[in-house]
């Protein structure tokens, strides 16, 4: 799938999160899953085009380890392969830019906040509780 397909669903996604969190807090597992599945398609274009960070996730998947086992690869960790990428890869940082605009459009006002936030928090290792 390519850049344009993946913004593409990322809006129509979007577009179905709005009118989930329009109906109120009784839909928020709906929300979130739509929030998963656009990570996802970002995700699996990553992988697709063979980014790693530190190895992860294609050289980890091939270690048979406990260290690397299911839990391994946790959503949380490849949450942060995404903001490693969006620091290096200019593409990913189009579709991580594109996501967060369209879900939470009055968050960040440009996309060079967003890139600076991101920045900042790789830096000072926050946010995560995970690394490589």
């Amino acid at each position: 799938m390519d850049i344009k397909e993946i913004k593409s669903k990322i809006s129509d996604l979007a577009q179905k999160h709005k009118a989930i969190k329009e109906n109120g807090l009784d839909e928020i597992k709906n929300a979130e899953y739509l929030e998963s599945e656009a990570e996802d398609l970002i995700i699996n274009y990553c992988e697709g085009k063979g980014y790693q960070v530190e190895g992860f996730p294609h050289e980890k998947r091939k270690i048979n380890s406990e260290e690397y086992d299911e839990d391994y690869f946790c959503r949380e960790r490849f949450m942060l392969y995404l903001d490693t990428l969006i620091l290096s890869h200019q593409d990913v940082a189009e579709l991580m830019w594109h996501y967060n605009s369209s879900f939470w459009p009055d968050f960040y006002d440009k996309k060079e906040n967003y890139i600076s936030e991101i920045r900042h928090q790789r830096e000072n290792k926050s946010l995560y509780d995970v690394e490589f």
